[in-house]
This record gives structure tokens, C-alpha cells and sequence, in this order.
């Protein structure tokens, strides 16, 4: 049994999805379903590299923010019930943000001040925008699950490309949990709106591993903000207007897969350069 929990597959893959499943099953009639994503992304690190926060270097300030994304994102949706309008949105992408490049400041303190200026300016600019992209998905829970399934599969394999198993594992379980809320809401055979709580899980996560890929292991500047390729095209896809489920998931669910393809080629190519 503990040569099949100690199998990377079953750590970064099957896990997460199993976990994710029964927790978007058993809470779909709440907002809380969309906890699916963060649990599965810890069932994988309870499997692998344990939970640890001290001291609180930049892998961990990782860990620790895609653990919080989605009770900030709930949060914000009770605020934005309130005073409704675009200004939570605008917000959470400038936070998620100023977020990611609190996770990587001890890294960017490293560098030299022109390079550090530079690479903090690509870290902040491409995560307010990818978040701020998934976060427009929030009304459609399939749209925003395939768009965690793109953006896992692209963070993997490009952290993957780029020398990176720790964020190649965390890309896989975001991507396999997604999946599975994806195949939750088709077993059921309706939407589960994923709101703030759910989208900001996948944007930040996406954005986090990408930016720590890049400051930490091999990947090229250029694939970091090629990410919002997922979520951009999800958003001008016409499977994304109303309609069936069961019809709409797997379609929904292969353009993101898609578009997860510009990215990973990006990372794929400078894997190429002398």
C-alpha cells in the first residue's frame, strides 16, 4: 500500500482527483464545492513533500497562498453581494498580483536591481492578468473547471520542460482536481458557478507555479504570460454560451487543453537553445 501512495501518479494524479471528486460531490449543492481544488492540490502534498510553512521561504509562501485562495475568494463574494460591480474583481487581480510577487521576493532580492525591476514587473503584470481573466469565468462552473484543467496541464508540463518536478506535481493535481470537479458537475448534470472562491483557487494557483518556474527553475519569461492563452480562449469560446452540461464539459474541457498547448510548446522551444 505504501509503494502505491509513494507512486508520483497516484501522489500528483489519482489522488487529487479521487479527493476532489467526493468533496465537489458531497458539497454541490454549496459554494464550498470548489474547496475541491485546494484539497486536491494538498492530498498532494500530504503525499509527497508533507505540509510545512516554517521557515517561510518562497516554495512555501506558494503553498500558502493557494491554501488561502479560495477563503479569500468566498470572502470577497459575500463583499461583492453587498455592493455588487466590477470592483471586487479589480481588486482580487491587483491582490493576486501583489500576492505572487510577495512570494517571490526573497528570490527577486537576489538579483540585480535592473533585472529584479524587470522580472517583478513580468510576475505582477502576468498574474493580475491571468487571475483577472479566470475570475471572469465565475458564472460558469464549466468553463472555470476546464480552465483549472488547462491551466494545470500548462503550469506542469512547462515546469516539467523547465526542470521543475515540485511545480510539475503541483500543475498535475490543480489540473487532475479541475478535472474533477469537471466530471462532478456531469455526473450531476448541472453547472456549479464557481464564484471568487473557485476561480481565484485556479488563476492564482496557475499564476504562482508559472512565476515560481520562472524564478525558480528554467522557464522562459515569454511562456509566463502565454498562459492566459487558457482562460482567453474560454472566454471567446462559443461552447461557453448556456446549454447542456454533459454536452458543453468535454468540449469546454478540450479547448482548454488546447490552448494549455501555447504555453508548453513556449517552454517546449527553449528547452531547444544552446
Amino acid at each position: 500500500m505504501q509503494d502505491l501512495l509513494d507512486n508520483p501518479a497516484v501522489q500528483a494524479g489519482i489522488a487529487p482527483l479521487v479527493v476532489a471528486l467526493i468533496i465537489a460531490l458531497l458539497l454541490a449543492r454549496t459554494p464550498a464545492a470548489w474547496l475541491a481544488i485546494a484539497a486536491g492540490y494538498a492530498t498532494m502534498l500530504a503525499l509527497s513533500t508533507g505540509l510545512s510553512f516554517s521557515p517561510l521561504t518562497a516554495s512555501r509562501k506558494v503553498t500558502l497562498l493557494v491554501l488561502l485562495a479560495p477563503l479569500v475568494g468566498m470572502a470577497a463574494a459575500a463583499l461583492e453581494r453587498r455592493a455588487p460591480g466590477r470592483a471586487a474583481g479589480i481588486a482580487l487581480s491587483l491582490a493576486a498580483g501583489l500576492a505572487v510577487l510577495w512570494s517571490m521576493s526573497s528570490v527577486l532580492a537576489q538579483r540585480e536591481p535592473a533585472e529584479a525591476i524587470a522580472r517583478g514587473a513580468l510576475v505582477f503584470a502576468s498574474s493580475a492578468g491571468i487571475v483577472a481573466l479566470v475570475l471572469r469565468l465565475r458564472a460558469d462552473g464549466v468553463a472555470s473547471a476546464a480552465a483549472g484543467l488547462g491551466l494545470g496541464l500548462a503550469t506542469g508540463g512547462a515546469a516539467m520542460l523547465s526542470a521543475s518536478i515540485g511545480y510539475f506535481m503541483s500543475g498535475i493535481a490543480v489540473a487532475a482536481a479541475s478535472g474533477a470537479v469537471l466530471l462532478a458537475q456531469m455526473a450531476i448534470g448541472r453547472s456549479l458557478p464557481a464564484g471568487f472562491g473557485g476561480t481565484l483557487s485556479v488563476g492564482l494557483a496557475a499564476a504562482l507555479f508559472a512565476s515560481a518556474s520562472l524564478m525558480l527553475a528554467q522557464l522562459p519569461w515569454y511562456a509566463l504570460p502565454l498562459m492566459a492563452a487558457v482562460p482567453g480562449a474560454l472566454l471567446l469560446s462559443p461552447a461557453g454560451a448556456p446549454g447542456s452540461v454533459r454536452r458543453r464539459a468535454p468540449i469546454l474541457g478540450g479547448i482548454g487543453v488546447a490552448a494549455a498547448l501555447v504555453p508548453l510548446l513556449a517552454a517546449w522551444i527553449a528547452t531547444l537553445s544552446p
